[in-house]
Parts: structure tokens; sequence; C-alpha cells
């Protein structure tokens, strides 16, 4: 099967993209319609049923870093709109406008009309160094280039992309990484455009030696088993045949359309026969190898796809054939009980919670930023009641996409690091907002304002860098485990209260470098309550899960603990606490003190919130995530300054309280100038 895999990707670079007798135009694939139809199509992705907007979304983030694209003449800063290659007229709307497609406009496009994505600007590229290496013309040090660009450089890119994938990614370059996720990119890309060659053209323009019985024009849905029937009694190698290299060419972008271990199922199988759905290139992938004939229900399912396709350029007939491929798809599903999710997911992806959560957080900061302008007055009370409302739908936002997620995986809220930053972030947002309701003095809300904010703004940025999707299928062991719903949700809330502990001790140091206030001081004192009351919970929390990680811990691994790097640092945060506790208890820190070792504590949270993911050993870890440490060491940096910031403040105070109790330069101090 290697070595048969490893012939088809040899025919990548002789394999072209054959044209439908007319070409339809751009617009049908635009309609709101036909964009629905697809969008809706339930299909099978690394183990998880996942409506098909999903795959183009994450496909199209990862190519560009965006979720939509313009097209648009590729290195054109003034956005000339794109030629169409068949019409050689621009792809224009309103006028001279270019046109904006979506993830799933943008994916229908590429199969149906891979002459124009060829030509769109798709891959985005940060180094242009990594460029200059393939022997191509570089652009600006950070643009983005069309799948025609690179095609010049595809045996150089193959070549470095084996060479370089043998050396660790820590120790790679950057241009090293840029070559690999662009190898990588362009690969998928070529596959996507090459989906249908298989219906288009199956064995070629002028197949030679064609077995007896194959239906004419080609369709595999009927001559598929007669095909794998002249493959077995070939009796060698299928390369031999002469018509197997033109149906293996043919059928090339539909076998290894993406990670052929990861690659999108789209047909399910019927009731009682497994979990794994089928597709078009693992069934005619499948098939070829094991010489084995297709199920007539599978062929059922590939008919139906072909009349998609065939139903090109007729505008009625090919939306009447989508749909029906739809509602068949939602039948099967139903019948298996698959599925359920799918209007769910589509809608959480449009109402994109967390995004518009972080600018309503945002706006809500501004309001609570205007309260400071005239304190006592009509302005302040209508910008508090401004920022509560703001903050409030800001939380509920935050709050309602963690719930949607778990609606939709039917599992607790958190499996991966991305989850830990939704799930600490819509924490964080309610622990301020309980405290503002507590204390009525605005420090909650500026908390919640300053929390949600970073947090929402972390999550996006995560998802775009790891370009995957953030819903991710569980071993069935842990679905309803009981332990992956008590203890990771309470030792991260154990971080969203340290964290905020830490937020609190943050602003209060800011707010003393401008001299809002000074130690002992009302505004002082408060923060320095609630900031306690914090490290108490974030306590409570960490230890309670702690001590059920370990039971969890001793339940599947036969020990309580090990000294893992995830545990060390729970650990570390229960130590940290205690101590800022009992050195508060003992009078051996007071205000500033205590402020000073929260910063501590929320340096030790990060680390144990991501760094230890970043050392790659563990049981614990959720993967190495590229450039994540510089971060970590600016968050780090910028306490250590605000540390010192703190123990300048304590030196000082300290200094003048020696100075007043002194009995001997006290009266000096009230003396004057002798003359």
């Amino acid at each position: 099967m290697k070595t048969f895999r490893f012939v088809l990707l040899t025919l990548l670079a002789f394999s072209g993209f054959a044209a439908a007798a007319e070409l339809p135009p751009l617009d049908l694939f635009r309609d709101k319609e036909v964009v629905d139809t697809f969008a809706s199509i339930p299909v099978q992705e690394s183990g998880r049923i996942k409506p098909l907007e999903n795959v183009a979304s994450y496909r199209l983030l990862r190519f560009r870093a965006r979720r939509s694209i313009w097209l648009t003449d590729s290195g054109e800063m003034d956005g000339k709109p794109l030629i169409d290659p068949a019409t050689q007229k621009p792809i224009t709307k309103e006028g001279d406008k270019p046109v904006k497609l979506g993830a799933v406009e943008w994916l229908l496009m590429s199969w149906f009309r891979p002459d124009i994505g060829r030509t769109v600007p798709l891959f985005k590229v940060d180094n242009s160094s990594a460029i200059t290496e393939l022997g191509l013309k570089a652009k600006a040090k950070r643009d983005q280039y069309t799948f025609a660009e690179i095609e010049p450089a595809r045996q150089i890119l193959m070549e470095k992309m084996d060479e370089y994938r043998k050396i660790p990614s820590r120790k790679q370059t950057p241009e090293q990484r840029m070559i690999v996720q662009l190898a990588s990119n362009f690969l998928d890309y070529e596959m996507i455009m090459g989906h249908f060659d298989f219906i288009r053209e199956p064995l070629g323009e002028k197949p030679e030696g064609v077995p007896a019985g194959v239906v004419q024009p080609v369709r595999l849905s009927k001559s598929l088993n007669t095909l794998i029937a002249a493959i077995r009694a070939n009796n060698g190698p299928p390369m031999q045949i002469p018509w197997f290299r033109a149906f293996a060419q043919g059928a090339l972008g539909a076998m290894m359309s993406g990670n052929p271990e990861q690659q999108y199922r789209i047909f399910p199988p019927a009731p009682g026969a497994g979990n794994v759905w089928n597709g078009p290139g693992e069934m005619i992938f499948s098939a070829v190898n094991s010489g084995k004939d297709v199920a007539a229900d599978q062929l059922a399912w590939l008919a139906l796809y072909e009349d998609v396709y065939l139903a090109l350029p007729d505008a009625a007939k090919f939306k009447a054939a989508s749909k029906t491929l739809l509602s068949k798809i939602q039948e099967a599903a139903k019948v298996r009980g698959e599925g359920q999710s799918i209007a769910l997911e589509r809608h959480a992806m449009r109402a994109d919670y967390f995004f518009y959560a972080q600018w309503i957080f945002l706006v809500g900061f501004i309001a609570v930023a205007l309260t400071w302008v005239s304190p006592g007055s009509r302005f302040e009370k209508a910008a508090r009641l401004s920022a509560w409302l703001l903050l409030g739908a800001a939380t509920a936002l935050a709050v309602t996409g963690v719930v949607i997620r778990c609606i939709i995986m039917q599992r607790p809220p958190i499996t991966t690091l991305y989850e830990t930053i939704l799930f600490i972030g819509a924490s964080c947002a309610l622990l301020g907002l309980i405290a503002e309701w507590i204390t009525k003095r605005g420090l909650g809300l500026l908390v919640t304002a300053i929390g949600g904010t970073a947090c929402m703004f972390l999550s996006i940025q995560f998802e775009a860098s790891e370009a995957t999707d953030t819903l991710q299928q569980l071993q069935a062991v842990l679905i309803t485990n009981f332990w992956l719903s008590t203890h990771v949700p309470m030792i991260n809330l154990g971080y969203a209260a340290c964290m905020v502990a830490a937020l609190i001790s943050m602003i209060y140091f800011i707010q003393r470098l401008f001299g809002v206030f000074k130690t002992g001081e009302g505004d002082a004192r408060l923060m320095t309550r609630v900031a306690y009351g914090f490290i108490a919970t974030g306590l409570f929390l960490s230890l309670v899960g702690t001590v059920l990680g370990g039971i969890w811990a001793n339940y599947s691994w036969g020990r309580f603990w090990g000294w893992d790097p995830k545990e060390n640092g729970a650990l570390m945060i229960v130590l940290m606490c205690l101590v800022i506790l009992h050195a508060r208890l003992g009078g051996y820190i007071r205000e500033i003190g205590l402020h000073c070792c929260n910063l501590i504590l929320g340096c030790i949270v990060i680390f144990s919130w991501f760094g230890v993911n970043q050392l790659g050993v563990g049981l614990h870890a959720y993967g190495f995530t590229d450039g994540i440490w510089p971060k970590i060491y600016a968050y780090w940096l910028s306490q250590f300054v605000l540390l010192g910031y703190g123990v300048f403040l304590s030196l000082r105070e300290r200094r003048v309280r020696t100075l007043k109790v002194d009995p001997v330069t006290e009266p000096t101090l009230n003396e004057s100038p002798a003359h």
C-alpha cells in the first residue's frame, strides 16, 4: 500500500486539471442556496461528524490565516480584480470591486473551477527567505502567493520538505518551518483542486485497453467493480496495466485529498457496519489495494456524488442533485444516530461567540475607564451601568460559547489547551462580576474587562496559529469519564481564581505608580481584601483539583503521584497560595508584600498553564506550540518589573516608618533651619 501511495504522489508532478465541457459560472457557487446546501453536508473527519463548512473553514484558515478570500490579482496592492480564465473578463462585484468568498464558496470554486483556484492569492508566507530558497522571486517580507506562482518550484519544494521534516520542529529554522508548512498546504490544495478529476476524466482523454463492460462515458459508480476485476485478472502490479496510469492520475485528487489518515468521509455506512464513514477517495483507494468489489450501497453513494458534478453547468439540476445528496446523507446519519449537532455547530460558527465577546469586553473596558472621568456624577453612574451591561453580555457570550461546545461534543468543556483558554477566560469574567456584585467599587468590572479581553484575544490568536479544528474527538473511555468532568474543571477554576488575584495585584501597582492611592487607604485595603479572598479560593480549588487528579492517576496509571511537570505545576500553585496565606496571617507580609507575592503566583500559574506543555515530557502535556515561549518570557518580564516596583515601594515605606519612630532623627525632622 505504501508503494502504491508513493507512486500516486509521484504522479502529482505530471497531473493536470481537466476541465468540464462547459465551465459553470462562478456566481453559481456563491448562490446562497447552493452554499447553504453544501455547508450543511455532514462529513466525518478525524473521527468526528461535522458540517462541511467546518472543513472548508479550517482549510482556508490554515492556508491564508483568514476564513475568507478576495479574488484579486496576486501582488496587486490596489486590489485589481482577478480575470476569469474562461471568459477573460474581470471577476467583479458591484462595478469594479473584487469578489470576496467565504470558506464554503472558496471550496466550491476550488472543486468546480480549479482554473480560477490556481490563480487566487492563497498561501500566506510570513518569511520571504523561504520563497527565495525555493528559487522563486519573493514579494514583500510577508505576502500571499498563488498556486501557479509556487508550482514551478514544486520539485524543489517537495525535496526540501522531505529534508526538513527529518529535523525536530524545535530545531528547525524559521525558513525551514515555513517551507514545510508551505509544502503541506501546497499538496493539500493540489488534492482539493483535483478532487473531482475521477468524474471529469477517470480514464484520461483517450483510454487504451479499457476492460470490456466499462460503461461509456465512464462513471465509476457503474464501472469500478469491472475495473477492479480487470486488475485482479492481471495478476501483477496495477501500474503495469496500460490504462491504469490514466485511471490513477484521474482519481488521484479524490484518493489522496488531504491527509489520507484524516481525509473527510462523506458516505455513512449501513447501520451496524461500523463507525467509519467512507468517501470517494477512500473507496477507490481501498478497492484498488484490496482487489475486492465495492458494496452496492457504497456505489449508490458514489452515483449520487457523480450526479452532483455531472449536473453542471445547469444551475437548476446542480441545486437539485446537491439537495438530494444532502438529504440522503442526513437520513442515513439520522438512522445511525449521528450528525444531530450539525445545525448547532453551523450556528456556533456563524455566531462566532468568542470573537464578538472579545470586542464587547474591550468596549466594556472603555466604559469602565469612563467611570473614572467624573466620580460621583450622573455620568459615572451611566458609564457604570453601561459597563455592567456590556461586560455582562460579553461574559454571557463567552459562557454560551463554552456550553454550546459541550453540547456539540457531548463531553466536559476542557480537553485541549485551546479550551482551557476559553474556560479560564469565561471563569475570570464571571469571578470579576461576582466580586463587583459584592464590593460595588468598580474593581470587579475592571478585572472582568481585562481578563475577558485578554483571554478571548488569546483564544482567537491561538486558533489562528494552530489552524486546526478545535472540537476534537476524544477516546470513548474519556468522553464519559467522571474525573474528566471534575478534576480538569476544578484545576482550571483554580487557575482562574489565582490569575484574578494576580490581575488585581497588577492593577494595584499600576494605580500606585500613578499615585491613585497610598498604602492603607480605602481602595488599597479593598483590593488587598479581594485579592486575599481569591487566593483562598484558588487554594481550595487547586488543592481539591490536585487531589482528584491524583486519585484519577492512581485509577488510570497505578500511581497517585509521579512528579509529572503538570503535577508539579499544580503543587507549586498550592504551595505558593499556602505561603501567601500563612505569611499574611503571621504578619510577615502586609499590603504591598501580599501583592508582590501575588505577582509571583501569577507567574507560576502561567508556567503550569502553558510552560509545562513546551517541555515535551510528561503524561499531561497538550503538545508543543511554536512561538509560546517568547510570550511567556514577555509576561514574566512585565511581572518582574512590577515586582521590582513593589519591592521599591516596600523599602521606601519601611525607611519612612523607621525615620518616624527614630528618637534621634524625629525631632530633627520637625526643626526649622537654624540661622
